[in-house]
């Protein structure tokens, strides 16, 4: 059963805390808290009823809360009470004291983080704060510390004896149950679910400077966002004839969709790139359906601890969250469906190990669940949002036309825009909408008027268009234009959080950060990044194990330099960069706020371990040395896989280290080489441990690819485009060995690992490399040197080869569908039935080339250089031979029905039995005569 208690009631504990505050030096009201709390007596004669019991508990335990929260904030005190007024506090309490009482139930007691009315008293407590002008800075982690002390402040309340008689009638109604308890319960934690969606889009957002920027909430910076029906194609793979694209306002398709509760339209998929606004829309989403009443549960798939069985999986989560298994006896519901919104495809792998086959297992399981939560009718409409990769895992269970929606992103590039169906729509440039929310009433800053690609590029995206605008506010309109890309973007982010907590000063309040020096908060940050690697996500990450981490470090010392308890330090700490802590039934967790920020740190932890390695070894280091060195790079590396964009962070951070020193970048590059030698030869050492050896393999695999692309970046960093080949993979007097085909095949495993390995390839020396056979597929070997190498019968199907040197190599039979070959040097090459279907060759060098009976149908070959090359018996269907040269060529008996060859150099070419049925020669210079 519950006891209701009017609201106010609440207000006058609170007020009570800074009245006393005032009369008393704040050390007199800690002192003398638990006297004061007894102030709070019932009214009028008689026992104590229910509702009295309940009054005086919440008013003393809020009033207890209160006064341990200044305490433990105690060098913030005096702001407390100098600038507060009672009757200010109780006019802005007065807002939270509506007709609805609160309701004290048994789960108050029994699961206090699922009272439903806690919500409420954090809300009043939240009040109180803005008043009493606690600084922004300080309010979260007051407002954390308030909650635990306010429940741990209800227990020794009920355990205090001499309060016996206070609460008896209270608990004997709150515990009194009856057959309705569970359904009322169920109803209790949908309100309350249903209010935290509500106020989650209403929270204001971090930003780096509280005074400087104003608070801004999710739902006050929305800007409703366009989406296409499917995703796009990627530049250069869009063709004319290809069909528009349809473009909708994503809200309204939602909206629509969820109306029509189609029992054969029950799934819709949410795709698009890192920032795009995805979790954005899926939470205003959610708070919408909240606020209407309706039955939508909003899981973060990064939090969900999936191991096998998705329907298990989810059922914890909503135990915890929730508060019941809202899905548990969902077939015998008969109510509108409820809408399950999972945001995160792309964060369930854990370690990012076997991503695509933890992905699969976790479609099959909830297809499975879903198809039997809507056995007997449509129960559950399903919404499932992540990265393109990540949703394209989703087409066994999101099979309708139009299922599959792709967030766009705020201003479309001028080539996309004719790809759309409405014109309008795809001409419009939302950013202006978003910065007149931000505040400017002109809508975008002058400094985005003006043409700039890096700053178009950033600010099209709503998560980096907030970020732009807090530096735009910090630095001026002037400096933030010169932020080159979005790594430069996130140093400058850093460096104002490293400012923010070691101001100096003389108005700036102490704050607890000023325990710790500017490099040990930074490396503590970077620490925490790491964890979470390692755990698996980027993104979250359980308190033990970021305090193992930062022990294993040496780095747990500086908790207790910041506060008597660790969490509560560690809470601190966290609040420092884009993340934040939440809790749950299983353990409190660690969560960046966006996942690219814990890459961002993470590869600066990386580089950092690149520095420390170079010091250690250097050029004069010894075989121990190496040894010591690969052991701590397996350490640091093998726990998890490096994935494609945490790469691409710690490429920009080498090159942006190389800028400020290259003398270092070079000496780095040396030692990498180094160490990366020593694998090829005699392996990376065993992890130090008890592991199976499988898991053994993985991280030596993990270490070793993540070696090998640092060596790549650091190569690119301090080396010009046509002087990166210089790594050999064969040592010196073992040329053309099978150590060049084994290496590459342990770096770059299978093409469905989507290794990083693949894109770090242009620093090898590959010349002559017996590459018979090898699997290549979608390798980047831009600019790489593979003069004289043996690609027989090579898959290099979707290979990036631009500018690429493959004079003599042998390339029969190989697969180069879909290649990209511009300008690559293929002089003397053998192409022998390779088959170049949709190559890409503009530009390309085939001077004396062999291509007999090579496939080149639909291949572009524009302006390529083909003097003296053997097409004889070649297949160029629909090629696009435009300005090419094709002098002194054998084309005998080739086929070039619909070949496009304007402005093609003809002069000797050998045409003996082609077939040029509908090829285009207009302007062709020297045609023989047939």
């Amino acid at each position: 059963m519950t006891v209701s208690v009017d609201r106010k009631k609440l207000s006058i504990a609170l007020v009570k805390v800074v009245v006393d505050a005032i009369k008393l030096d704040i050390g007199g009201v800690v002192k003398g808290f638990a006297d004061t709390a007894t102030a709070f007596t019932k009214d009028g004669p008689g026992d104590p009823t229910a509702e009295d019991g309940a009054r005086l508990l919440l008013q003393r335990g809020a009033y207890t809360a209160a006064i341990r929260s200044i305490q433990r904030f105690a060098r913030q005190a005096p702001f407390l009470a100098a600038e507060a007024d009672p009757r200010e506090i109780e006019a802005e309490l007065a807002r939270h004291t509506a007709d609805t009482p609160l309701e004290l139930t048994a789960t108050a007691f029994s699961d206090p983080e699922r009272w439903p009315a806690l919500s409420e008293v954090l809300n009043a407590f939240a009040g109180w704060q803005r008043v009493c002008r606690v600084p922004e800075d300080h309010r979260e982690a007051m407002l954390s510390a308030f909650r635990e002390d306010f429940i741990l402040a209800l227990a020794a309340e009920l355990r205090d004896p001499s309060r016996e008689a206070d609460y008896r009638a209270m608990l004997a109604e709150v515990t009194r149950t009856t057959p309705l308890d569970g359904a009322a319960q169920r109803t209790l934690d949908w309100q309350a679910y249903r209010a935290r969606l509500v106020d989650a889009v209403h929270r204001p957002l971090r930003s780096l400077d509280s005074e400087k920027i104003p608070r801004f909430s999710l739902h006050d910076l929305y800007v409703p966002l366009r989406a296409s029906v499917g995703e796009p194609p990627a530049p250069g793979q869009r063709r004319r004839d290809d069909p528009p694209i349809p473009i909708r306002w994503l809200d309204a398709v939602l909206d629509g969709w969820i109306g029509r509760a189609d029992a054969r339209d029950a799934v819709r998929v949410l795709s698009g790139e890192p920032g795009a606004g995805k979790s954005s829309a899926c939470a205003m989403l959610a708070a919408r359906l909240a606020r209407q009443g309706q039955r939508v549960l909003l899981v973060p798939l990064g939090r969900l601890n999936y191991r096998d069985d998705a329907g298990t999986a989810l059922s914890r989560f909503l135990r915890e969250e929730l508060g019941h298994d809202a899905l548990d006896g969902i077939r015998g519901d008969r109510g509108p469906p409820l809408v399950l919104i999972l945001d995160g495809l792309d964060e369930l792998a854990k370690a990012g190990q076997g991503a695509q086959t933890l992905l699969g297992g976790f479609v099959g399981n909830l297809g499975h669940a879903w198809s039997e939560w809507n056995r007997d009718g449509l129960r559950v409409l399903l919404l499932l949002a992540g990265r393109p990769g990540a949703a394209n895992a989703m087409e066994p269970i999101a099979r309708a036309d139009g299922a599959r929606l792709h967030v766009l992103r705020f201003r479309i590039e001028d080539h996309r825009r004719e790809w759309f169906d409405d014109k309008e729509v795809a001409r419009l440039d939302q950013r202006s909408e978003w910065w007149k929310r931000f505040g400017r009433a002109e809508g975008l800053p002058v400094v985005l008027k003006e043409k700039s690609s890096h700053l178009d590029s950033l600010t099209e995206q709503p998560l980096l268009n907030w970020l732009v605008a807090q530096l735009l506010t910090l630095e001026g309109e002037e400096r933030a234009a010169t932020i080159d890309d979005v790594h430069d973007l996130y140093t400058r982010l850093f460096g104002h959080v490293l400012n923010r907590f070691h101001r100096r000063g003389e108005n700036a309040p102490p704050e607890a950060m000023d325990a710790l020096e500017r490099d040990d908060l930074e490396r503590m940050l970077e620490e925490v990044a790491v964890a979470a690697w390692h755990a698996g996500g980027d993104r979250t990450v359980p308190f033990p194990v970021v305090r193992e981490r930062l022990e294993n470090a040496g780095l747990d010392g500086h908790l207790d330099r910041l506060k008597d308890k660790r969490d509560e330090a560690l809470a601190s700490l966290l609040d420092s960069f884009f993340c934040r802590a939440h809790a749950g039934q299983e353990h409190r967790a660690v969560e960046f706020t966006h996942k690219s920020f814990g890459q961002f740190l993470t590869a600066r932890r990386i580089a950092h371990e690149g520095t420390v390695i170079h010091r250690k070894v250097g050029p004069d280091g010894d075989r121990d040395d190496v040894l010591g060195a690969l052991r701590r790079w397996l350490t640091l590396c093998g726990p998890a896989v490096m994935d494609r964009d945490l790469l691409e962070f710690l490429r920009a951070e080498i090159f942006y280290r190389a800028k400020k020193n290259a003398e270092d970048a070079v000496g780095w590059r040396h030692t990498l080489a180094r160490l990366f030698d020593d694998c090829v030869r005699v392996g990376m050492p065993l992890p130090e441990g008890s592991y199976r050896s499988r898991e053994a393999e993985r991280r030596v695999r993990n270490a070793e690819v993540a070696l090998f692309a640092s060596l790549d970046a650091t190569v690119s960093a301090t080396l010009a485009p046509s002087e990166r080949s210089i790594i050999r993979l064969e040592p010196e007097g073992m040329e053309n060995s099978t150590l060049v085909a084994t290496t590459l095949h342990r770096l770059l495993g299978p093409v469905t690992d989507r290794s990083i390995a693949r894109v770090c390839l242009s620093c090898l020396n590959l010349t002559g490399a017996d590459l018979m056979f090898a699997n290549l597929m979608d390798a980047d070997l831009t600019d790489a040197d593979l003069m004289g190498a043996n690609l027989t019968g090579a898959n290099l199907m979707g290979a990036y080869l631009m500018d690429a040197n493959l004079t003599r190599a042998d390339l029969t039979a190989a697969d180069l569908r879909d290649s990209y070959m511009l300008d690559a040097i293929l002089t003397d090459a053998n192409l022998t039935e390779a088959n170049l279907m949709e190559a890409d060759l503009t530009g390309a060098n085939l001077t004396d080339a062999d291509l007999t009976d090579a496939d080149l149908t639909d291949a572009n070959l524009m302006g390529a250089y083909l003097m003296e090359a053997d097409l004889a018996g070649a297949k160029l269907t629909g090629a696009n031979l435009k300005d090419a040269d094709l002098t002194g060529a054998n084309l005998t008996d080739a086929d070039l029905m619909e070949a496009d060859l304007t402005g093609a150099n003809l002069t000797d070419t050998a045409l003996i039995g082609a077939n040029l049925a509908g090829a285009n020669l207009t302007r062709a210079k020297n045609l023989p005569s047939q």
